[in-house]
């Protein structure tokens, strides 16, 4: 129903199957109102492509004729529209304008008789003054309403509604309660107040813990986010579906969004835009024309801006910079940055989602970028499991990389010196310049006082942890094999956890690269058992030395537990499925080299992981690890 094909982080570009054809995300779903089409679908899926959209049915079921036309013809005809279509079931409608007596049960077989993709749930709405009280029993009288449909869903998907206002443990709550049930997709409701009144970061926990109790293998939506500003936060934080009304209700009112905001007509002199309304009208001519004709042009403007902004989103998941487009999309809205530097609090948690490496540059687009994962990961990694091979480094800096290509570093360690640099990622002992993300970072070579402040308090934390002092006592002076056994160990002991390096033992032998001369692959004892990725500076497990690091690393280090069923397969070189995993090293991230083992422990295969921990007991389709080679064959890719 729900495949993911590729992450950056919680974000994820995933194909969404229904009966009436697959949509990819994250996407918007334009909100169709069926008495009044100021833009057709017909008119949206020739302008923008879209796959799915949604309408109320409460709309729909409020109206005798709507109501009978829909039974009769279905909501598909009723809307002139052969994509999915998911339906709303007025929960909001009845919050703003009170309900006029639909029960519950009554509108989920309506959605289901009209031949809706997506039903959604009558929850109930909470407001965020209100009590944790009063939240709690609207909570639990919404959990009771989603148990009840899913008995009578039939075969339309069903949407459980996340609530719990602004209360972590109250939507966390909920949702763990809405994964355990037969639904299909969840929306994190309640929320337009909150971005109604730009309290984006109460938005960030509300949308964090309901993540964080959600199954992720099902879609989930951030119900009347429609404005493109809210998108890429939204999308790093796991939203895979967006609707919006505010297209049409903001034309209405003369106003134009835009990725960084919203202008009024009468406001503009000129039209910051490329889109095809912007290209053709100028402000006075929009202004001159009739109303249906204006509304309809700045409802149309605001959709291309929309679908440009999350264009621009699966774009940055698929290149890995989905962090960058937030942190200077946060620039453009007070509110947005006390959100992102709200979003710190929940570091630990992605960190469980961030990739071993992405590709392309890390760049650093102000001290924000100091609380991401990946910044969170290098300086934990570094105290837990980094040995030092001296107990006197000397602090230096380095404006060339890889470090060691600085002629003073370079000339410190040939005199016997143990150089350690800071960076943005604070301390970096040299034999670290080259795996990622220190070499692939791209930062300013000035630093405020905040960024310096923080680099000492990560110096201080090295230092104490590592037992080193910053003397820089010379020792003796280094020869290539000694250099080439630190960076190794080094490397091992980062990658693979404390310990690692240990499997160094023996005639150990280098190949390097013949145009930059770098490491390229590790020979121990005539045996190939590393190989050193020029991107990203980490190592390529071989099968000699995955048996190497199953012989060193105890249980569960670096494992991936299979059952008997998956590693006759996997020990052949096939990749491992998720629903035949029975655990993994919860340390383990995604594009980590992993060990494929039986629940004996008998090494079957090497690969790399290719979903997060967390997510693999939900996942029935997709590939846990690709399976590099097996003990009895390589993989079909090698």
């Amino acid at each position: 129903m729900f495949d993911i094909r590729e992450r950056d982080g919680l974000a994820r570009i995933g194909h969404f199957k229904t009966a009436h054809g697959t949509v990819e995300t994250p996407t918007l779903l334009p909100v169709i109102n069926p008495n009044i089409m100021t833009i057709t679908p017909a008119e949206m899926r020739e302008a923008f492509g879209i796959r799915m959209l949604i309408t109320n049915s409460y709309i729909i079921w409020k109206s005798a004729d709507l109501r009978d036309r829909a039974l009769n013809e279905g909501v598909h005809s009723l809307i002139n529209f052969d994509g999915a279509i998911m339906t709303d079931s007025g929960t909001f409608q009845s919050y703003v304008y009170g309900s006029e007596g639909v029960k519950p049960q009554e509108i989920v077989e309506f959605q289901r008789d009209i031949g809706v993709d997506v039903g959604t749930i009558l929850d109930v709405f909470s407001l965020p003054d209100d009590s944790h009280e009063k939240v709690r029993d609207d909570m639990l009288v919404t959990i009771e309403r989603a148990k009840e449909s899913t008995k009578i869903k039939g075969d339309m998907m069903l949407a459980g509604t996340i609530q719990g206002s602004v209360f972590p443990d109250l939507r966390r709550e909920c949702a763990e309660k809405m994964s355990s049930m037969n639904l299909d997709f969840h929306p994190v409701g309640g929320v337009v107040p909150l971005m109604e009144s730009y309290r984006y970061a109460d938005l960030v926990d509300a949308v964090m813990n309901s993540k964080m109790g959600l199954d992720p293998s099902r879609p989930t939506h951030l119900f009347g986010a429609g404005h493109p500003m809210i998108f890429p936060m939204a999308a790093l934080m796991g939203m895979d579906f967006f609707d919006s009304s505010s297209y049409v209700k903001y034309a209405r009112d003369g106003r134009l969004m835009f990725r960084d905001g919203t202008k009024h007509l009468k406001d503009l002199k000129e039209m910051p835009c490329t889109c095809p309304i912007c290209s053709k009208y100028t402000p006075e001519e929009l202004g001159a024309m009739p109303e249906e004709d204006r509304v309809k042009a700045i409802a149309m403007h605001n959709l291309y801006v929309s679908f440009a902004e999350l264009r621009r989103v699966k774009q940055a998941i698929r290149e890995g910079s989905l962090w960058e487009l937030v942190e200077g999309r946060a620039r453009s809205h007070p509110a947005l940055l006390d959100a992102l530097r709200h979003l710190e609090r929940y570091r630990e948690y992605m960190e469980k989602y961030e990739p071993a490496s992405r590709p392309g540059s890390v760049f650093y687009t102000g001290r924000e970028t100091l609380n991401r994962p990946l910044f969170y990961r290098y300086a934990s990694r570094l105290n837990e499991r980094y040995s030092p091979p001296v107990e006197s480094m000397i602090l230096m800096n380095a404006r060339r990389k890889p470090y060691f290509t600085d002629s003073a570093v370079q000339a410190a360690v040939y005199e016997g010196k143990h150089p350690i640099i800071m960076s943005m990622f604070g301390p970096v002992p040299y034999e670290l310049d080259e795996m990622y993300p220190i070499a692939q970072s791209v930062g300013p070579e000035e630093f405020d006082e905040f960024e310096r402040d923080w680099q000492k308090k990560l110096l201080d934390e090295f230092l104490a942890a590592s037992g080193i002092n910053l003397e820089g006592k010379a020792g003796p002076k280094a020869s290539e094999d000694y250099l080439d056994r630190i960076r190794l160990s080094a490397i091992l002991d980062m990658q693979f956890g404390g310990g690692a390096s240990g499997i160094l033992k023996g005639k150990l032998e280098v190949v390097r690269s013949k145009n930059t001369g770098k490491i390229r692959n590790v020979i121990l004892d005539g045996k190939h058992i590393l190989s050193m990725r020029a991107g990203d500076g980490m190592f390529t497990l071989k099968m000699e030395g995955g048996r190497l690091l199953h012989s060193a690393l105890t249980r569960p280090k670096m494992r991936v537990v299979v059952n008997a069923d998956s590693a006759e397969y996997n020990i052949q070189g096939f990749n491992v499925f998720p629903r035949f995993v029975v655990s993994a090293d919860p340390e383990l991230r995604p594009g980590d080299e992993c060990l494929v083992v039986t629940e004996k422990d008998e090494l079957v295969a090497t690969g790399r992981l290719a979903m997060p921990v967390r997510d693999i007991p939900y996942f029935k389709s997709g590939i846990a690890v690709r399976v590099r080679e097996g003990v009895k064959g390589k993989s079909e890719g090698n």
